[in-house]
């Protein structure tokens, strides 16, 4: 499995960091195309649009992705995939017709002002297509076609930064708007070109009802995560500011960066565990990925954290400097949300119950820790509790996991780690603090930062023969990687043929 792993990884990592490159000129490029208002504005849109997503098509993407290989047949596969896109596409056009003319009070009650209207309804097409988009983008990654993924997660990027700008510049941040809905339009029509010969235009009811029964016990769930880890900007907005809002948007943006370490593992992973589980070796496997992953995440947040007001400085204007005091909380956090992928076992099993059980809590556990820290901290409060959520999260869901599907984790090596990665944290607060200058103090960052490396290494939470046999699987891999073009479907990828066997 680690070696299609590093396969599909390479190129999905590749495509995230190209796209999320991409995408993180959007920063520099909307801080001063807009007030800080109005990023505000435009954050909490965003934010709305996941809340949309998770909501109106019923999470059917899950009962899809899911029930993809228990299909081995094509016929049964279109048919499968086509039926939950239009599915997808049916409710969001309902939801578009319905909310456009709710839109004067949908911009009151998110917004502020019934004045930003028009803002609203550019908001609400664009969630509608992003949401489109989404779903057929996921359909190369169950057919396991990284290379069509990478083409079509690149283009929707390129698209966002040229039509954003633009449109930016000539009407603010309704233009912003009105671009991506258009880059989103534009990402779709050509993923339907690529996956022409997957799709049909058929409708199968019982399909439609399997994926739903799987997919339907997963959106409390959902929604429990939204509060978790979303519900923050709808606070701020609602006990602070507008302004808050964008401050704790740029950090967020930023501390998202993060995140390029686990794209290529989202990719291909979920879909190789789905085909693998079975095999004796995958847990040992598992582990190993991710205490490696464990100690990547921990040095790459602490060069966040410790660079923070250098990287602010460089990328945005003085109105963002509070996002600096925000990263060494939202780095970790945008992580943990997302570790759950090398987590298996409620998955594995359809514990479903188990899910909305555990982001209930952190579900308390957020809103009611940024009820009580806004009004005091604003959006250092709110990035506190994010980060309190996440750790809450990550940890209850370790646990069940483990019950269900246990992975021979290292734990003394990886609470060692932690530790370190804590004193250097502190260690760096003692440096803001210090008289010298800036060239002295960016070499000793550095240094903690190459402290913390070298302490995973040396508690053995990242062994060096592990390291030298996935660079070589990796380096061979990157080999075979021919440029993304548009490709015919592949019938039967060398993973899928254990598909059959695997349920």
């Amino acid at each position: 499995m680690i070696r299609e792993l590093m396969r599909d990884g390479a190129i999905y990592a590749l495509a995230a960091i190209a796209s999320r490159g991409l995408s993180f000129l959007l920063v520099p490029l909307y801080t001063r195309l807009l007030a800080p208002a109005e990023y505000g504005a435009l954050d909490l849109i965003v934010t709305f649009g996941l809340l949309v997503n998770l909501v109106v098509a019923l999470e059917v993407g899950q009962g899809m992705a899911r029930d993809w290989a228990e299909e081995p047949e094509a016929t049964a596969r279109r048919r499968l995939a086509s039926t939950a896109l239009l599915f997808t596409l049916l409710v969001h056009a309902a939801f578009l017709i319905v909310a456009l003319f709710a839109a004067a009070p949908l911009a009151k009650g998110l917004l502020g002002s019934t004045e930003l209207e028009p803002v609203m309804r550019a908001g609400l097409l664009f969630i509608a297509l992003n949401a489109v988009f989404l779903q057929l983008q996921s359909q190369f990654r169950w057919e396991l076609r990284p290379r069509a993924y990478a083409v079509v997660s690149m283009l929707y990027a390129g698209l966002t930064l040229i039509l954003g700008a633009v449109l930016g510049k000539w009407d603010g941040l309704q233009g912003v708007l009105w671009g991506q809905a258009a880059s989103a339009a534009l990402a779709s029509l050509i993923s339907l070109v690529l996956l022409r010969h997957s799709l049909e235009l058929t409708f199968d009811g019982k399909k439609l009802a399997r994926m739903l029964k799987f997919s339907l016990p997963l959106m409390p769930a959902g929604l429990a995560i939204f509060c978790s880890f979303y519900v923050n900007r709808l606070m701020l907005n609602a006990l602070s500011s507008l302004d808050e809002v964008a401050v704790f948007g740029v950090a967020s943006r930023i501390a998202g960066l993060t995140t390029l370490l686990i794209v290529g593992f989202q990719g291909a992973l979920t879909p190789l565990i789905y085909v693998h589980h079975r095999e004796q070796s995958v847990p040992r496997q598992l582990a190993r990925i991710l205490e490696a992953f464990i100690a990547a995440a921990l040095v790459a947040c602490l060069a966040f954290s410790v660079y923070a007001r250098e990287v602010l400085n460089w990328i945005t204007t003085p109105d963002y400097a509070a996002s600096a005091v925000l990263l060494p909380w939202l780095a970790p956090a945008a992580l943990m949300t997302q570790m759950y992928i090398f987590l298996p076992g409620i998955a594995i099993e359809r514990r479903t119950g188990w899910q909305l059980m555990l982001t209930s809590i952190s579900a308390v556990v957020s809103i009611g820790l940024n009820a009580l820290l806004i009004p005091r901290w604003g959006a250092l409060g709110a990035a506190v509790a994010t980060c309190v959520a996440a750790i809450v999260f990550l940890v209850l869901w370790l646990r069940a996991s483990q019950r269900f599907y246990s992975l021979p984790l290292r734990m003394r090596a990886v609470m060692a780690a932690i530790v370190a990665y804590g004193v250097c944290i502190a260690l760096d607060l003692l440096l803001e603090r210090s008289p010298w200058n800036a060239e002295v103090l960016l070499a000793l960052k550095a240094l903690l930062v190459a402290l913390l490396l070298g302490t995973t290494l040396f508690v053995g939470l990242v062994r060096r023969d592990d390291l030298a046999r996935w660079g070589l699987m990796l380096t061979r891999s990157s080999a075979r990687v021919q440029p993304a073009a548009v490709e015919e479907p592949v019938k039967e990828h060398t993973a899928c043929q254990h598909l059959r066997s695997d349920r």
